[in-house]
């Protein structure tokens, strides 16, 4: 018998203590790092998943970072287009049309106003975050845009917009016309009285070509003269129907200063002598119309002194009244009392557009006027007033007639064609062809006794053909293509009074009112071409200087200068500054994609802005049109010219442009819809993290409580075992045998 061995075995107690002391020491770990494994070793199949969970922890945690920088400019963009919404709201409704507000302070302060909303929209396009401009596209280490001053004067020699406007204002508007007061019918001037021995001489039409009529003078026994004024003027008798013998008229009567009179007088018929010194004082019935209405004129004068002193007549007979001229603009009336003697002088001052004051003088003279006397300029005295007050009338319009009157007419040729064919105006482009002024479109007319024609071609023509004379009120309408692509309507109305601009007097022969209506379309050319062309060319310079990739389109000035230009010079051959230096990007495609972020798997979102889009240029190029623009109260062409130029500020700022694509309302839902977007990303990626986070708890970590439970089991076991373990290693045969 073997007294050696032992039934238990001892070893196998050692390596299972050996085993528990091992597990005792990873629970121990395990309960101190929370971990259930130190090395990707030691956690087994579990560790696949581990990684893979870890790998797409990381992914998402990439995602959240995009999300937060996406969000971060996308916050600095809300603002900017916001203020963007703003500023293009402020700029539609800060004018209309002929609103120029009390004391005209709506139209002289609209350019500074335009000129500080340029300045802020600039600045708002040069937006930027950390360094980061977000306007530029995928350009985004400089500002895109230049700044106002670059702009608006140039940089160097490179020249800004206000160079490039002027340039394309005189290539639209062209050489000034060679025209005279005369070749439009100026100065404008009518007969009345009884007897036609009152002429009225207006200033209708002066301002425009600066000159201005200060003074008549040559008051005598035989020749009254007044002016300038313009409420009312030349004050006349009219008579249309004989008076009864025994009738009273009364006039009630308000003088320039005011105050009131009353005036009575009463008919007599022949061969009663009138006697003045009555009461009422008397005037003769004469054998017509307008030897009454002298007779009772005459009276009046006598008695009331000139009767230009008054402004307001109010007769008690409608047969018998008072009537006077006035077109609005201030005259000067000369009246004859009597024939006037041989030698007798007559001065009318005219300041001219260098404020020099030039005197006019006539003389009458019995003889046969000397053709070559200038200044004093003869006219013949005729057989009565009225042929003598006619003679008068053809040399002040000769004499002032031949001041100049140089007109615009945007590029177009007017006049009236030769005979036999001298009842037809033709209206032409001009030759050598040029993109430049007016284009014709089209022309109609209300009259049957008119007819109007065009001719299709490079350059294009149409005629005005006058087959007779047409009624008050008809009209010829023409109708222009403006630089800035937009059209407009040019209405001539045939008047049988003192026309306006826009009007032509019926004359007493075809050939008559021919004549009359070329003067007249001439003015309205002119009168159009200060304002709305003006306007129309401010406009489409922005649309040369303000273009998508930045180089302005320059006028070609080879030929010496921009009036007689036909052509645009080679893009870059003229130094500009270039407006934008973003991104340009490529026809039809995505702003939005200049800059992307990945905000999950399979989204990812563009948030880019390039300055140059169809909405922010417009507005940019709406404001520097607006800021290139003053309106002097004392130039005679700024109101039509702010009303024009307002009609195109309304247009393209207006609430239809926000459904235009690249608008600055489609930007901002654009920018809108991707701040939605990454919000739904930022939820769901932050639902999968937890998920995830989850996940991987259960793989790597280990809940305290069930630790701490087989730590204390474990150990419990392990000091069992090695009690155990010691008292059979005690044992043996002599042990036993004690």
């Amino acid at each position: 018998m073997l007294i050696n061995k032992s039934m238990y075995p001892v070893k196998a107690g050692y390596s299972a203590i050996s085993t528990m002391q091992s597990q005792l020491g990873k629970l121990q770990t395990q309960l101190g790092s929370g971990e259930k494994a130190q090395t990707l070793a030691e956690m087994g199949f579990d560790r696949t998943v581990s990684l893979a969970t870890r790998n797409r922890l990381t992914k998402l945690d990439s995602f959240a970072a995009n999300i937060d920088t996406v969000n971060l400019r996308l916050n600095f963009l809300d603002q900017g287009f916001t203020s963007l919404a703003k500023l293009k709201s402020e700029t539609r409704t800060s004018a209309t049309p002929t609103s120029y507000g009390e004391n005209n302070l709506t139209m002289v302060s609209l350019q500074k106003d335009s000129q500080n909303r340029l300045s802020q929209l600039l600045e708002t396009l040069n937006l930027s975050v950390a360094g980061r401009y977000l306007m530029g596209g995928n350009q985004t280490d400089k500002a895109p845009v230049a700044t106002y001053d670059q702009i608006m004067y140039g940089e160097g020699t490179a020249q800004g917009y206000l160079g490039v406007a002027e340039e394309r204002r005189k290539a639209d508007l062209g050489a000034d016309s060679g025209d005279t007061l005369g070749n439009v019918g100026l100065p404008r001037s009518t007969t009345l009285g009884p007897w036609k021995n009152k002429l009225v001489i207006s200033s209708a039409e002066f301002e425009r070509f600066g000159y201005k009529i200060m003074s008549i003078s040559g008051n005598s026994a035989t020749t009254q003269t007044s002016g300038p004024t313009a409420d009312p003027l030349a004050p006349t008798v009219q008579v249309t129907t004989q008076p009864a013998d025994g009738d009273v008229v009364t006039f009630n009567m308000t003088r320039r200063d005011g105050t009131t009179q009353t005036f009575t007088a009463k008919a007599v018929a022949p061969p009663t002598v009138p006697n003045d010194s009555a009461t009422p004082p008397e005037y003769s019935i004469g054998a017509t119309l307008e030897d009454t209405a002298g007779n009772l004129e005459g009276l009046m004068g006598q008695k009331l002194g000139n009767l230009e002193n008054f402004k307001i007549f109010t007769s008690s007979d409608a047969d018998v009244k008072v009537i006077s001229y006035s077109d609005g603009m201030e005259s000067i009336s000369v009246k004859f009392d009597k024939q006037p003697p041989d030698g007798e002088m007559l001065t009318i001052g005219i300041k001219n557009r260098d404020g020099v004051t030039e005197d006019f003088q006539f003389k009458a003279v019995t003889g046969t006027p000397d053709p070559l006397a200038t200044n004093p300029r003869e006219y013949q005295i005729g057989v009565n007033r009225e042929e003598t007050l006619k003679n008068l009338k053809g040399a002040i319009e000769t004499s002032v007639g031949g001041l100049d009157a140089p007109l615009k007419l945007g590029r177009l040729t007017a006049g009236t064609v030769p005979a036999p064919n001298d009842t037809t105006v033709r209206l032409e482009e001009q030759t050598p062809p040029t993109i430049f002024g007016y284009k014709l479109a089209s022309a109609s007319t209300t009259s049957s006794k008119i007819n109007v024609s065009a001719i299709a071609g490079n350059p294009a023509n149409m005629s005005v053909q006058f087959m007779g004379n047409p009624r008050a009120g008809e009209s010829v309408t023409i109708n222009l293509k403006m630089p800035d692509g937009t059209s407009t309507p040019i209405v001539l109305q045939a008047v049988d009074r003192e026309p306006v601009t826009g009007q032509f007097v019926i004359g007493a022969t075809p050939e008559e009112t021919t004549a009359n209506f070329e003067a007249a379309l001439k003015l309205k050319l002119d009168q159009t071409s200060k304002t709305d062309l003006v306007s129309a060319s401010s406009y489409a310079a922005a649309d040369d200087f303000f273009t998508t990739d930045g180089v302005a389109r320059r006028v070609d000035l080879s030929g010496g200068n921009p009036e007689t230009a036909t052509v645009f010079a080679a893009p870059n051959t003229r130094e500009t500054v270039k407006w934008y230096t973003g991104e340009v990007g490529t026809t039809g495609d995505n702003p939005r994609l200049s800059a992307t972020a990945q905000v999950d798997d399979s989204t990812k979102v563009g948030y880019g802005v390039r300055a140059n889009e169809t909405g922010l240029r417009e507005l940019v190029k709406t404001l520097a049109a607006m800021s290139s623009q003053e309106y002097d109260i004392n130039d005679t062409t700024s109101k039509a010219r702010f009303s024009a130029m307002v009609e195109r500020q309304m247009a393209t700022t207006s609430s239809a442009t926000a459904t235009n694509k690249g608008s600055i309302e489609q930007i901002g839902l654009e920018l809108g819809v991707v701040r939605a977007t990454t919000g739904g990303a930022a939820e769901r990626n932050t639902a999968a993290s937890g998920q995830l986070e989850t996940l991987l708890s259960q793989v790597e970590t280990v809940s305290m409580e069930e630790t701490v439970m087989q730590l204390l089991a474990l150990k419990t076991r392990l000091e069992a075992s090695y009690q155990t373990t010691a008292t059979v290693a005690g044992l043996s045969l002599v042990n036993y045998l004690k």
